[in-house]
């Protein structure tokens, strides 16, 4: 299943980069993007699960956007705020692409393809390291009242065959269904995002974890123009299903500010 997994979204790679090819020559005049992003989490909650055990997280990241073309590359970085969890800093590398299909009717698809490396800098990388495919899938405009359907297939497994990670059998599939709905507080000009999403965890993550729904995510998030960027608060809570992924519900914040260059 990994092998099949792999060649098909290669050759789905090699197509898109003809078309983004394609798409630069036909604008010359397109620029490298920059952005720069600082955020503060009470929780580090990954899929689920509490990373940190309630401590919060500094993570910064840097996204390039190339050219125009669709593609990006991004680096992301997490570091505990307290203390007993140096082992745990990460660094991901991941590179994008995205576009959109049925541009002209209410069927619209938007699309991003991610490949994504997961690095456990402090520790050795032929151990604990890992790697991603994602498919994202939204449909913007099949509503007509601001809300947006979404879907995301993600594929995790071991960075290298013979690692004690792969002997975990951390290999499998996370899919994520949800939607996000934008509208403004009312007799205001704030824009609001509401985000509501469900997952089901098919064996990722170890041999420990159940086959099954995992848990549902609720958010919500502003966007303030403040000096030369964008600051955004977020509110997300979490209702916990299954206790193999984790046993108490989550409630936590997040504060980014964004600056483009």
């Amino acid at each position: 299943m990994k092998t099949a997994t792999i060649l098909v979204i290669g050759l789905f790679c090699t197509e898109t980069f003809a078309f983004a090819q394609t798409s630069l020559l036909q604008n010359e005049d397109a620029k490298l993007g920059i952005e720069f992003d600082a955020a503060w989490v009470s929780k580090y909650i990954w899929r689920g699960q509490d990373l940190y055990d309630d401590h919060a997280a500094f993570q910064p990241s840097l996204d390039f956007d190339l050219f125009g073309t669709g593609f990006s590359v991004n680096i992301w970085h997490s570091t505990s705020c307290g203390s007993g969890f140096v082992l745990s800093d990460e660094l991901d590398y991941s590179a994008t692409y995205q576009n959109s299909l049925f541009n002209n009717s209410k069927y619209k698809t938007q699309y991003q393809l991610t490949w994504l490396y997961y690095d456990y800098f402090r520790m050795s990388s032929d151990e604990v390291d890992s790697q991603e495919l994602d498919l994202s899938l939204s449909w913007p405009d099949v509503f007509p009242f601001g809300l947006t359907p979404n879907y995301t297939l993600s594929y995790l497994y071991a960075a290298k065959s013979s690692s004690p990670a792969s002997s975990l059998e951390m290999e499998g599939y996370a899919h994520t269904l949800g939607f996000t709905y934008d509208c403004n507080a009312p007799q205001t000009d704030l824009p609001l995002t509401f985000s509501w999403d469900i997952t089901y965890n098919d064996g990722q993550c170890g041999m420990d974890v159940d086959h099954d729904w995992s848990h549902i995510t609720w958010g919500l998030s502003t966007s303030l123009d403040i000096g030369p960027g964008s600051f955004t608060p977020a509110a997300y809570y979490q209702t916990s299903m299954d206790d193999s992924i984790n046993n108490e519900d989550e409630l936590w914040l997040a504060l980014s500010y964004t600056l483009s260059f």
